[in-house]
């Protein structure tokens, strides 16, 4: 069951990355520039999107079955919490995901025909923001967690330090670039996981 787990731990980086590959820096620059290239590319959004929320189910699922595969019940009961935090996370995601493949295209439309920002998207797009800024801290929290399962497991000791070292090196990084920096990117969220997928594939 080891390297079932660990194959759908991987996949779920390598899902997230088919769709992360296509994006653009562009799409992140302030509105009144991103959105008329959004209401371009709105095929290649929906791909990006559609891959990236296909990921957060597929690693969610890669961390349940770790927690499966745990027969201690100190790496059980944290392996449970690394479950829990980050599926709280990939909701908080899910919801940004869709928010960016339907209220996004609809102002990027509304731009494009009456050449202004509908009123209220600045605030729902702050909103999606925020959910995407409380998925990469979950993300994060998890690999400490996760860290402190494989510490408890019969897995690598290095490999435990690791997500522990990682996880607080990278909260407090995003905070300290307060969400705009080298800790932001989203594909970071599943570097550690797959990284535990391999070691469980070898």
């Amino acid at each position: 069951m080891d390297g079932y787990v660990g194959l759908v731990l991987v996949a779920g980086f390598v899902v997230f990355s088919v769709g992360a590959a296509r994006w653009r820096l562009a799409y992140e620059a302030p509105l009144a520039e991103s959105l008329p290239l959004i209401h371009h590319d709105r095929r290649r959004r929906a791909w990006i999107h559609s891959w990236m929320s296909a990921a957060m189910v597929v690693t969610s699922a890669g961390l349940a079955g770790f927690q499966e595969l745990q027969s201690a019940e100190s790496a059980r009961v944290l392996a449970a919490i690394a479950v829990t935090v980050y599926t709280i996370g990939a909701v908080c995601m899910l919801c940004t995901l869709v928010f960016g493949l339907t209220v996004v295209p609809w102002a990027a439309e509304q731009a494009a025909k009456t050449d202004t920002i509908p009123g209220s998207f600045p605030a729902l797009n702050s909103w999606a923001s925020w959910l995407y800024c409380a998925h990469m801290l979950a993300a994060y929290t998890t690999f400490v967690a996760l860290g402190a399962a494989v510490l408890a497991s019969d897995l690598p000791t290095w490999l435990g330090w690791l997500g522990v070292g990682l996880g607080l090196g990278c909260l407090v990084g995003l905070l300290a670039t307060r969400f705009a920096g080298p800790f932001n990117p989203p594909i970071l969220a599943h570097l550690y996981t797959a990284v535990v997928g391999m070691t469980l594939l070898l």
